[in-house]
């Protein structure tokens, strides 16, 4: 079972997850190797992120394996942040365009896939703000940033309940509720985890 815990930053995703223990959470990687810079062509930081992202569904495939189930603290495939950041203004959309053939491509292989349940908190500014202003252990750059993005980050899940129906709910579970169902079954995976016409119909769902 792979669950996908979603929100902007200060949302309160690694808080949750880390309390199913560290043995199930999969949190962000450190980068491998030199990110590409604003120069660099669109094609190389599609393909920079798409093997970064890779690694982290492989990592969550293995602590599925070993564990029962796996909980990312954010979406495995997340070319979803550079959707917003492109809807939002702050780059164009060439790095998500030259993204999804290579997702495509990755799908197929089954290098990457699709979550069994998502859970996509919205989260009030200031109430966020106030959650990030409380927390010391992080700097949280970009913060304001993160901010614009969370209406468009609601859309791409909008989408993605279209393409997936119901496996997306906006709000965080109960946390008893849901480790209770976790340890007492193998709760239903996501038959649709490498069906790459879920990428098509998430793609075509969403707006430009």
């Amino acid at each position: 079972m792979l669950i996908v815990l979603e929100g902007i930053s200060a949302a309160g995703k690694t808080t949750f997850a880390r309390k199913f223990g560290e043995a199930h959470h999969v949190p962000e990687f450190p980068e491998n190797g030199v990110a590409p810079g604003e120069s660099d062509r669109a094609e190389i930081h599609a393909e920079y992120w798409m093997e970064h992202n890779i690694r982290r569904f492989q990592a969550a495939l293995a602590v599925e394996r070993d564990h029962g189930f796996a909980i990312f603290d954010t979406e495995p495939f997340k070319s979803h942040f550079d959707w917003c950041m492109a809807c939002a203004g702050f780059r164009s959309f060439d790095i998500f365009d030259a993204a999804v053939p290579l997702a495509r491509k990755a799908i197929l292989e089954r290098r990457i896939g699709f979550g069994d349940r998502y859970y996509v908190k919205r989260i009030a500014p200031d109430v966020a703000r106030a959650q990030k202003e409380g927390d010391e252990t992080r700097s949280r750059r970009n913060f304001d940033m993160h901010l614009a993005l969370q209406p468009h980050l609601i859309k791409w899940f909008e989408a993605l309940a279209i393409a997936l129906p119901g496996r997306v709910a906006f709000s965080f579970p109960d946390q008893d509720a849901l480790l209770a169902e976790l340890k007492s079954k193998a709760p239903e995976e996501n038959p649709r985890r490498f069906d790459v016409s879920v990428l098509d119909a998430l793609v075509k769902a969403l707006p430009r």
